[in-house]
């Protein structure tokens, strides 16, 4: 369950998921990795571990949260 949808992420978008939430108490020290590892703004490491963590909840749930309409959207 878990494995095969880790599997379908590049591995830039595993290496960020991996930096983030490797130590909670430590985000902030990972946002600063994963900006210096892609030469990227910390509000760009911020999108980018947004977006990987959507599309890693699509490929686990096949679902995502839509804000706007408040609802979850099936895919």
């Amino acid at each position: 369950w878990f494995q095969p949808a880790w599997e379908k992420l590049s591995s830039d978008e595993q290496y960020v998921l991996q930096t983030f939430y490797a130590d909670e108490d430590a985000q902030t020290s990972a946002v600063y990795a994963i900006a210096d590892h892609f030469h990227i703004e910390r509000s760009s490491a911020y999108k980018r571990k947004n977006r990987a963590l959507a599309k890693f909840a699509i490929l686990l749930f096949g679902k995502t949260w839509c804000p706007k309409s408040r609802t979850h959207l099936f895919i």
